[in-house]
């Protein structure tokens, strides 16, 4: 036993091989098929249908149930795993992130090699003390609203009016479309704006990360997609967010701006399910709309609409930690490499929670997590996701955007607000505009 191993859960449980195979194959396994770098639409689709999000909270409680809150080792072969079920337990991991629950644990490394090998978020924790600040500046992570925050709505406006200028229903191709012109000129720069074949070659790079161990890397592939990057690089615009960044090879640039071009995707996701959602409630429609008039660029209570979204359905499903040394649990230790599981949706729609599967934006406020409760979209600690700020303002401002010019009508799915279903498949989202006014 080590001596200097350290005491932080009082207690872990240790679950059986019965309870481990179901926590494989009723929360894990269907998590992963879905795809965790880009979505799968079949496996989406499949997931909807068959209720597997909802099943697998439901795995969740029976664990709780039958083992009690404190986090349980499940007893995987060369690779333990520590589950996490109590809201307190949440809150001392990501405290204490990223020692000695370091973020860069073995598998996401295997999925993220693939398209960032030198990414902050698989770095070593002196590697990211040097990485983090960079991003931090980038993406201004302790302001509320972005430097060029109303640079970024002039490019919203701009794409989404463009949208609306066509009578149509709007679905996922079309709404995506315009949304990664916005991601590239937001990242990149004007010269970016039609460059999908960059959009292209990383969706590729992402779908060979959803197979992580199970797929050799793609070098060459990988090589085109970062010298596509790096043109943008060497001669960085004003106003995008490559800007910001220190010049010179020092932070291998080319890897943490590949993990902005990704992580938008999910703010898209959130985008269209929050138009969804709206939609579908009057009262919060109003308000959303009248937000949107006033043309402020801090937009709180639309904000607090796209954060219950991430909450219901979150594009993270699963925060993972490894323990970098032994901690000590009673007589017992878990050693270090042991990975940490965090499956967000469980926390988020806890039954003893009244709003667990409604709407309910007041529970947000100004924060963007609620880790005593276990209410991570943007995960939380010193580790939290450096674009907690940015993400929310321009995801705002793009709800806005269709909020002020037109009405929305959600064709489909069919939702029942007061028992919102656990998984809501954005890739057969359909709305209708109808233009109320025309904006310049």
């Amino acid at each position: 036993m080590n001596a200097r191993s350290h005491a932080i859960f009082p207690r872990v449980n240790h679950a059986g091989w019965f309870d481990t195979l179901r926590v494989m194959t009723a929360v894990v396994a269907p998590t992963v098929a879905k795809g965790l770098i880009i979505r799968r639409p079949t496996m989406e689709r499949l997931a909807e249908r068959q209720g597997v999000d909802t099943n697998a909270v439901k795995e969740m409680q029976r664990l709780k149930n039958t083992y009690g809150p404190a986090p349980l080792l499940l007893p995987i072969p060369f690779r333990p795993q520590l589950l996490i079920l109590d809201p307190a337990d949440v809150a001392t991991v990501l405290q204490s992130s990223p020692e000695p629950f370091a973020a860069a644990t073995t598998e996401k490394h295997a999925a993220l090699v693939h398209f960032e090998p030198k990414n902050v978020l698989i770095s070593s924790t002196s590697r990211r003390a040097e990485l983090r600040p960079a991003h931090e500046h980038a993406l201004a992570t302790a302001d509320r609203l972005h430097p060029y925050a109303m640079h970024f709505k002039k490019i919203v406006d701009a794409e989404f009016l463009q949208v609306l200028n066509l009578p149509r229903e709007l679905d996922w191709p079309a709404f995506s479309q315009a949304w990664f012109r916005i991601v590239r000129r937001v990242v990149l720069g004007e010269r970016a704006r039609n460059d999908g074949t960059l959009t292209e070659t990383l969706n590729e790079l992402r779908g060979r990360a959803n197979w992580a161990f199970a797929a050799p890397v793609d070098q060459r592939k990988l090589a085109r997609f970062h010298d596509q990057v790096g043109r943008y690089l060497r001669e960085p615009e004003k106003h995008s967010l490559v800007n910001r960044l220190p010049r010179g090879d020092e932070l291998a640039p080319e890897n943490q701006v590949a993990q902005w071009l990704f992580a938008f995707d999910a703010a898209g996701i959130a985008v269209m399910r929050t138009l969804a959602l709206l939609a579908c409630h009057v009262s919060y429609w109003g308000k959303a709309v009248e937000e949107a008039m006033g043309g402020d660029l801090d937009r709180p209570f639309t904000r607090s609409c796209l954060l219950e979204v991430l909450r219901l359905w979150p594009t993270t499903p699963a925060i993972l930690r490894q323990l970098t040394k032994d901690i000590r649990s009673g007589d017992r230790v878990i050693a270090r490499g042991t990975g940490i599981i965090i499956f967000v949706p469980f926390f988020h729609r806890d039954p003893a929670l009244l709003y667990a599967n409604r709407m309910e934006p007041s529970i947000w406020g100004q924060n963007d997590a609620l880790p005593a409760a276990a209410l991570v979209p943007f995960s939380a600690g010193p580790v939290v996701c450096p674009a907690h700020n940015l993400v929310p303002t321009i995801a705002s401002l793009a709800v806005g955007t269709f909020l002020s010019a037109a009405d929305v009508v959600l064709l489909q799915p069919s939702l029942t607000v007061d028992n919102l279903p656990g998984t809501l498949n954005h890739f057969d989202i359909q709305l209708r505009l109808t233009a109320r006014r025309r904006q310049k």
